[in-house]
């Protein structure tokens, strides 16, 4: 047989990873709970009573022999008397265990220790000596008794003390370490990985000057490794373990000789690693054994009749009351209601559960077959699928409550709009426990990562979180809408694709997404989405919270970008706050010079300012689009240490004289086709100054129509304003096209002769760009960011902001064809010289740079890459040589 010991720097762990085929092992969960644990899983568990765990230890046990276990075990916190029931009931193959909570004595640092072969008398050592509250004498106990023994879950923070200081004394301390845990996020096993395997004689011997103890087991730089489910809730119980294969591969039946097996570091892990959506499970099953146990009797029929039907996915089975029994419940009910002179009502949070969960359930045929059966699989076991079902269920509800809500607040019925706010409170109560999963499984990030980083190999680079590649996530509201703000994060993510940069684009509409979307854009549906008030082109969406929160845990970036203001935006918000990364974003959108130009509302405007003020506060960097708007955003109180201009970029390859056409015009009727074509791209709306242009159209028009030239005005887009400048500039020559995208808007924009742009708020007007990439000059205002991409007199005209002035301009430029060729030809070749992929480049060295400062504010920088593992070679002096050295080469 070969030698199956784990030391960890021969790479065992990352074969053990990869080991599926465990045939000829004998395995263990050595990390369960049972109803013995009957402190609070947490401290407002507490508050109303509800223990760490309900599951009886014998079911425990039926579930890791079904599981496949040869052993069995329970850890249970500071008791053994789950598993001595089991032993004394004569339950074969059982080893008695504890999970033993203990402290440094320094600052009450708190552990967990698992502990295996214990007796009686040896459990109650550990409470009559004290040994909880000192590590120390804890420690030595174990060596004295020679006990096998694993840290739990060594990097989860319990009480906010854990650090690299009580790490590298547990290193000395425990012999054992358990490396893959079943409820714990999985990114801590390769922190733990690194650090492990950065022990080596000469490390030990350093840390043993450094902190002044004496290593208590011999060989201590081999750490003996155990894996386990963690199982509080009869969910996963045996789908984590430890695994040992004996010299002659026959089954070890002896506990003693297997955990002799494991402390000699023969022992392999396997299984599955802890993440948010089996955490929030056990959470949820935990919480519905409490509801069955103490408040599902006191709830009417009617309450029982729900409450029976939903605890079955965590596998609990309560009699449900008969139809006879809840028609009388609600008779009694309306009864009740009448003599008081109202009528009975329930929360519409019912009605909606009971006509969703039958549609929403039938798409998940397994989870159905799972509450049908009663087997020993519960529904809430089966973890992705489950998420997956509870976000459905969501979403379904959401609807059924927007719908009756609706409903309500036409027949002004208040006592049913107060019942829909609280149906909607208990709505969310229900996401509580995944987001709660989410933001605890990541919350050792910043250590994790610390511990890669100073314990990183030099000779194996990727290892540290600054040798690997950046992943980032960008997040905005806006994405299916026809314009610059949509199209440059298109170009980002199209580029990052094609330069295999990890970037996944966030969003949530229910819009048509326009044709070409790549494959690292992630469209949420919303569990509400409307058209926004006087905007009906635009979308108001309210984005599915936990699912984008699971999708962001799952891809773990390192920086989040905010793209916009709005609801997608605060969910990437929370998405860093729950990562601990760097947040960065680009103010796309004047929105406070929106406000003042939509309302000319003082107060409004204030408002608009001080909330684009909140929003950026937090952030590392904020992109302004142009230079013009560093000043802006410095004049809206925003520290202009953070702020910069992107370097302007346009598709060269999508927009391109090319395309020209001149045969498009015969698509729309009224579109002389030997007219100069005078183009505007974008929303038609207040803010992007179309009253403005619509005067000087009709002032131009005048002029050109004296002069004999044809001219038509071509509008590409849609917006609030269209109907009513649709009407001012009838017979006008003015032509609306609505929507348009992809080949035919590049070729509307490269077969017109001169573009018109006359916003005042435009942070850049990516349009500006595009139509002279595609061989047409511009016009555009002396105010906002749009003036910086045209050169005065060369590549298009930058005007005051006066009627006559562009008026004048445009009647100048379409009598002059020449003049028209001459600045298209200097628009093409300017923009040839803007590429979005120089755009592309600069956008993502300035994430990278506040990800790399992010990391050094953490001490995570070159200098101290690997500063913590011993290089082979360096000398380290001692006097003697230290107990369990002495075969040992330095």
């Amino acid at each position: 047989m070969p030698d199956r010991r784990s030391t960890v720097a021969d790479g065992v762990l990352s074969e053990a990873r990869a080991a599926h085929d465990w045939t000829g092992f004998t395995r263990m969960d050595t990390h369960c709970h049972s109803s013995a644990s009957s402190g609070p899983v947490m401290a407002a568990a507490g508050w109303v009573g509800c223990p760490e765990s309900y599951s009886p230890p014998e079911k425990v046990y039926e579930q890791a022999r079904a599981r496949g276990m040869d052993l069995v075990t329970l850890t249970d916190h500071d008791t053994i008397a789950g598993g001595l029931e089991l032993v004394e009931r004569g339950f074969p193959g059982v080893v008695l265990g504890e999970e033993v909570t203990v402290h440094f004595p320094e600052d009450r640092c708190k552990l967990h220790v698992l502990v295996w072969g214990l007796t009686p008398e040896l459990h109650e050592q550990i409470g009559a000596q004290g040994l909880r509250e000192d590590v120390y004498q804890f420690a030595a106990w174990l060596r004295l008794h020679n006990l096998p023994h694993a840290l739990a879950h060594p990097l989860y923070v319990q009480n906010r003390r854990l650090s690299l200081w009580h790490l590298e004394r547990c290193a000395l301390l425990f012999k054992g370490f358990e490396v893959l845990n079943g409820a714990h996020a999985g990114t801590h096993r390769r922190g733990l990985e690194t650090f492990l395997e950065a022990l080596t004689p000469a490390k030990v011997l350093r840390l043993v000057d450094e902190h002044g103890l004496e290593p208590l087991w011999p060989r201590i730089w081999e750490k003996a490794l155990t894996g386990g489910s963690d199982d509080h809730a009869l969910l996963n119980v045996g789908r984590t373990f430890t695994a040992v294969a004996s010299d002659d591969g026959a089954p070890i039946t002896d506990p003693r000789e297997f955990f002799r097996q494991v402390m000699h570091t023969r022992a392999r892990v396997g299984g599955e690693a802890g993440h948010s959506s089996l955490l929030a499970h056990q959470l949820a099953a935990v919480a519905a054994q409490h509801y069955a146990r103490t408040l599902d009797a006191k709830a009417s029929a009617r309450g029982r009749a729900v409450s029976s039907r939903l605890l079955r996915f965590a596998g609990i089975r309560t009699e449900r009351p008969g139809k006879l029994a809840v028609a009388l419940d609600t008779l009694r009910s309306q009864v009740r209601a009448r003599l008081r002179g109202g009528r009975a009502r329930s929360l519409p949070i019912l009605s909606a559960l009971r006509a969703s969960i039958g549609p929403v359930l039938e798409k998940y045929p397994d989870l159905r077959s799972a509450l049908s059966t009663g087997g020993t699989e519960c529904a809430l076991a089966s973890h992705e699928r489950m998420a997956a079902f509870a976000d459905d269920l969501y979403g379904a509800l959401h609807g059924f409550l927007g719908s009756s809500a609706g409903r309500a607040l036409r027949a002004r019925d208040t006592a049913g709009l107060l019942e829909h706010l609280a149906s909607y409170v208990v709505l969310e109560l229900t996401q509580l426990p995944y987001l709660v999963s989410l933001f605890h499984q990541n919350k050792e990030r910043p250590f994790v990562e610390r511990l890669e980083h100073e314990h990183a190999d030099p000779a194996r680079p990727g290892r540290s979180p600054l040798e690997r590649p950046m992943r980032v996530s960008l997040f905005t509201d806006t994405l299916a809408d026809v314009n610059g703000v949509s199209r440059f994060i298109r170009n980002m993510a199209e580029q990052a694709l094609n330069h295999g940069q990890d970037l996944h684009v966030i969003t949530s509409t229910r819009m048509a997404m326009p044709p070409g979307i790549t494959a690292n854009v992630f469209n949420f549906d919303p569990v509400f989405a409307t058209k926004m008030p006087k905007y009906e082109q635009l979308e108001l969406a309210l984005p599915p919270l936990t699912r984008i929160l699971r999708h962001i845990d799952r891809h773990q970036p390192d920086v989040i970008h905010i793209s916009t203001p709005g609801p997608v935006g605060l969910v990437g918000y929370l998405a860093a706050r729950m990562l601990k990364v760097p947040v960065l974003g680009v103010y796309h959108t004047d929105f406070p010079a929106y406000v003042e130009h939509l309302f000319d509302d003082e107060a409004l405007t204030w408002t608009a300012q001080r909330f684009m003020r909140l929003f950026y506060d937090p952030f590392t960097s904020i992109f302004t689009r142009s230079e013009d708007y560093v000043g802006a955003l410095e004049r809206l109180g925003m520290d202009r240490a953070k702020v910069l201009a992107l370097k302007p970029g346009v598709d060269t390859e999508t927009f391109h004289r090319g395309a020209r056409d001149a045969s498009i015009w015969s698509k729309f009727p009224g579109v002389r086709p030997g007219a100069v074509k005078v183009i505007f791209v974008g929303r038609v709306s207040l803010e992007k100054n179309m009253p403005f242009l619509e005067a000087a159209w009709k002032r131009a028009q005048a002029q050109l129509g004296r002069a004999g030239v044809e001219a038509d005005l071509i509008i590409v887009g849609d917006g609030p304003y269209r109907a009513q400048m649709q009407e001012r500039l009838a017979n006008q020559h003015a032509h609306f096209l609505g929507f348009r995208h992809g080949a035919e808007l590049t070729a509307l924009y490269a077969s017109s002769d001169l573009f018109a742009f006359p916003s005042l708020t435009d942070t850049l007007g990516q349009v500006v760009m595009e139509a002279q990439a595609c061989g047409i000059p511009v016009l555009v205002a002396d105010q906002g960011g749009p003036k910086e991409v045209v050169a005065h007199g060369t590549t298009g005209l930058v005007l005051p902001a006066e009627e006559r002035a562009w008026a004048q301009a445009i009647v100048e430029l379409c009598s002059d064809r020449a003049r028209l060729a001459a600045m298209g030809e200097s628009a093409w070749r300017a923009m040839q010289g803007a590429s979005i992929r120089a755009s592309f480049e600069h956008f993502w060295s300035v994430h990278r740079d506040a990800w790399h400062a992010h990391l050094a504010r953490s001490g995570l920088t070159p200098e101290t890459l690997g500063r913590a593992r011993v290089q082979p070679g360096r000398p380290v002096e001692r006097a003697a040589p230290l107990p369990g050295f002495e075969h040992a080469a330095d």
